[in-house]
This record gives C-alpha cells, sequence and structure tokens, in this order.
C-alpha cells in the first residue's frame, strides 16, 4: 500500500457538521450581537473559534471571545452536535482497516466533544486515536494537533502518512508537519483552496481515497 497510517480531520471529512456547527455559531454571534453574512459563517467552520474570530471579523477582545467560545459550546454540547457522515465514509474507513491501514482523527475541534461525536456515531472501532484540540485553546494549530496524534500511535513513518482533510487549515498542518496532503473534495473547501495550500492529491470521493491510501 502507498500509506500505512492516515490521519482524517473530522468537520468536513468524516462528518457533515456544517448544520448543526451553524446553528450553534448563529447563536453564539446573535447573543453577543456581532453582524455577519451567511458566507462568513460558512467559512468559519474547520479553523478554531479564536482565530476565525480574529482574521474573520477583527474581533480581539478575549472576554467577549471566550464568552462566545462558551455560548457555542454550551448549544453544541446540548444536541447542537448532531450530524451524519459523508456517504461512503464509513465504508472507505471500514477498507482501510481491513487492509490494515492505521487511522485517526486530527481536527482542531476540542478532544472532549470529538469523544463525544465520534462515541455518539458509533465509529470509534475504525480509530487507533482521536486527537483534537484543548479546550484552553492550547493545541490549536492542526500542526499542533497532527504532531500530537503522532506521538499518540507511538510514532509512524511520516513518508507512509497521509493528512486527509477539507480546508487549507489541513494542508498547512500537513506541510509543516511533513506529512503528504490529500484534499477532501466532498466537504467545504474548494479545489482551488487545497491546491493553493500544497494539497499532494485531491480525492472527488471517499472511494478514491481509499484507491490512493491502498495504491
Amino acid at each position: 500500500m502507498r500509506y500505512d497510517t492516515v490521519l482524517l480531520d473530522f468537520d468536513g471529512t468524516i462528518a457533515d457538521s456544517m448544520p448543526s456547527i451553524l446553528v450553534c455559531i448563529r447563536h453564539a454571534m446573535d447573543t453577543v450581537g456581532i453582524p455577519y453574512t451567511e458566507e462568513q459563517l460558512r467559512l468559519m467552520v474547520g479553523p478554531p473559534f479564536r482565530v476565525a474570530m480574529r482574521e474573520m471579523y477583527g474581533v480581539t477582545d478575549e472576554p467577549t471571545v471566550e464568552r462566545m467560545i462558551k455560548l457555542y459550546r454550551t448549544k453544541y454540547e446540548n444536541g447542537g452536535w448532531m450530524c451524519d457522515l459523508f456517504p461512503g465514509v464509513e465504508k472507505m474507513m471500514s477498507d482501510l482497516r481491513a487492509a490494515g491501514v492505521r487511522l485517526a482523527v486530527a481536527t482542531s475541534k476540542p478532544l472532549r466533544f470529538t469523544n463525544m461525536i465520534v462515541k455518539g456515531l458509533g465509529i470509534e472501532r475504525f480509530f487507533d486515536f482521536v486527537g483534537g484540540a484543548e479546550a484552553d485553546g492550547t493545541r490549536d494549530a492542526k500542526s499542533e494537533v497532527i504532531e500530537y496524534v503522532l506521538e499518540g500511535l507511538g510514532g509512524a513513518d511520516r513518508r507512509r502518512t497521509l493528512m486527509v482533510g477539507d480546508r487549507l487549515y489541513d494542508m498547512d498542518g500537513a506541510k509543516l508537519t511533513g506529512l503528504d496532503a490529500c484534499g477532501a473534495l466532498w466537504g467545504y473547501g474548494s479545489r482551488e483552496e487545497l491546491l493553493a495550500h500544497g494539497a499532494d492529491m485531491l480525492a472527488e470521493t471517499p472511494e478514491e481515497l481509499t484507491r490512493i491510501v491502498l495504491g
């Protein structure tokens, strides 16, 4: 096989979580009174919340940002997380596992929520390790999450490890950690975005990703 270890982003790669995330973001933005467009909200799915607030809205006041994060997470935890796997993803993971590929989650979503959703969707059996960000903002960057996951896996040959994600943050994180990067075109990022940030390859579907990994 071409790769023996695959790291998967969560939102936009494993699960179609945008609708539920947008409900929670709207709740936080409306409560605090920050104006937004629907296009801006969609772009917030992927990056860490603090990064999105700073870069997209120019909100740097820490108490305001932390209040919004608390509003978002309270809504999210109380049923706001519910989402579905993308079509074909479960079979992809099953086929890769059957071929002996190690799978791990590498997401900027807080680890507590990631574990909750993975268990809620009944897919924990596919993963050798689940990695995410810390709720306090540490280990926010995708490169930091990737390093955490590689350590949690007990090490991996980076030449045979593939990072799969749908946004620029996944591609950037892979490049910073010496991994090949595959853009998941069934997710939320565009072909142009992924290629501009160094995607080594693109997969139109989960089935195509399986073929890429197994070579």
